[in-house]
């Protein structure tokens, strides 16, 4: 009951977070900066939480972190990004956004030894 609490208190303030970034960092028309940010920042976050309780993964990494990151937001500002011709930018969104990702989770799990 607890655990459950707790979850929900996590996943309310993850979407309230990455509502308040995307809303401060995405402009329409440019790289969307608040999806990149809470995507990189987000997958160094839960490669720290790798390994721990299963009750800290569950709060913590699906409740907080699952709530805080976003793949579709992701794949919306690349099809926009196509969509009106950006290529460039859609192509260095879509790097940014994997070696960005999988770059911050491999050095929070290094940092862990895991």
């Amino acid at each position: 009951m607890i655990i459950g609490g707790l979850f929900l208190i996590a996943a309310c303030t993850g979407a309230i977070a990455r509502a308040f970034l995307a809303g401060r960092l995405n402009h329409p028309g440019h790289l969307a900066w608040g999806t990149l940010v809470v995507n990189v920042t987000g997958s160094f976050a839960l490669g720290l939480v790798a390994g721990s309780s299963p009750e800290v993964a569950t709060v913590i990494g699906v409740g907080l972190l699952g709530s805080f990151t976003t793949f579709s937001s992701f794949a919306r500002d690349l099809v926009s990004a196509i969509e009106v011709h950006q290529r460039l930018s859609a192509a260095a969104y879509l790097l940014a956004s994997l070696a960005g990702s999988i770059g911050a989770a491999s050095i929070a799990l290094s940092l862990r030894g895991v």
